[in-house]
C-alpha cells in the first residue's frame, strides 16, 4: 500500500511543499540562476508536477532541466531522508534525467523541498 491513500491526497501534499519550497532564498535562487526546471513524474499514485522559477504547474507539462521518474514513495522516502537517490536508482524505484552537471543542483533543492514535505506530512496529511 502506498504512503499516500489517493493520489488527489499525493498531488496536494507535494504541490504544496513545491510551493513552500519557492519561498526559500537558496530554493529559489537555484531555480533563478540556472533556469532550472524540476519535473516529478511519479506512480502509485500518479503525481506529476514542473517547479521552476516562476512556480509549479501540475501535470508537468513541459521538459524539464531535470526529471525525476519513479514511485511515490521512493520519493518520499528520499525527501525523509530515509532513502538515497543512487539507492533508489540501483532499486529500479526512481529513473533521473537529465545532464549531470544538472543533477547536481538536486543537492542544494532537495533538503529544503524534503524539509517542507516533511512539516505536511508530519501534520497528518498521509496515511501510513
Amino acid at each position: 500500500m502506498s504512503v499516500h491513500a489517493t493520489a488527489e491526497q499525493a498531488n496536494r501534499i507535494f504541490l504544496d511543499a513545491s510551493e513552500a519550497a519557492l519561498n526559500d532564498a537558496t530554493f529559489a535562487a537555484v531555480l533563478k540562476e540556472f533556469d532550472f526546471a524540476l519535473q516529478l513524474v511519479l506512480t502509485d499514485p500518479q503525481v506529476a508536477l514542473r517547479i521552476d522559477k516562476d512556480g509549479v504547474l501540475e501535470g508537468a507539462p513541459s521538459p524539464a532541466t531535470v526529471r525525476l521518474e519513479g514511485e511515490t514513495d521512493a520519493l518520499h522516502s528520499i525527501l525523509l531522508g530515509q532513502l538515497s537517490i543512487p539507492q533508489a536508482i540501483v532499486a529500479h524505484r526512481l529513473v533521473v534525467k537529465g545532464q549531470v552537471s544538472s543533477v547536481r543542483k538536486l543537492a542544494a533543492l532537495l533538503p529544503v523541498l524534503g524539509r517542507e514535505y516533511y512539516g505536511r506530512v508530519s501534520q497528518g496529511t498521509q496515511t501510513a
